[in-house]
């Protein structure tokens, strides 16, 4: 082999090296959009593939002690909005770092039950290495539809109060 022949080849190695570590993992804004073309769909198992093994804990009541931190999300997102077949609607996203923030619209026959067309809150995710770190929905209070829901539910400032029909 002749020097020439062995540099091409060392630089050659150097690149495909390159190349593959420079894989840059999808951005806040990317995952949360795969994450609502998973609910979408109604793939659990695109969801699941989006939720780091160490993602923190969801504070989701239909959680078990025996459930792992990456299965308790799982399950608050199938409930909630997988299994509803919710429609989220983007109304707008902020991304700072390694967090997004997305304003959400959402309807499911889960809310018209409830006497509401629709909630809207904001899921905030903390993304790292293209995975879900963190996760947490937060309702709108200030919105009388949202808040008549979680009421329903016992939760926010009109937890005591009959639905609104």
């Amino acid at each position: 082999m002749t020097t020439t022949h062995t540099m091409c080849v060392a630089a050659g190695l150097l690149l495909a090296c390159v190349n593959a570590q420079a894989q840059p993992s999808p951005q806040p804004a990317a995952v949360l959009d795969s994450y609502i073309a998973a609910v979408h769909a109604g793939d659990m198992a695109a969801v699941r593939a989006l939720i780091a093994p160490e993602v923190e804990r969801s504070d989701f009541p239909g959680c078990t002690p025996s459930m792992d931190n990456p299965t308790c999300l799982a399950h608050y997102i199938d409930a909630t909005v997988v299994r509803p077949q919710a429609r989220l609607s983007v109304l707008s996203t902020e991304v700072d770092g390694d967090r997004v923030s997305a304003l959400l619209e959402v309807r499911s026959e889960l809310y018209h039950r409830a006497g509401v067309e629709r909630i809207v809150g904001r899921d905030v995710l903390r993304v790292t290495d293209g995975r879900i770190q963190s996760f947490r929905f937060v309702p709108d209070f200030s919105d009388a539809p949202t808040a008549v829901f979680f009421g329903t539910l016992g939760i926010g400032p009109r937890a005591s109060q009959a639905p609104a029909k």
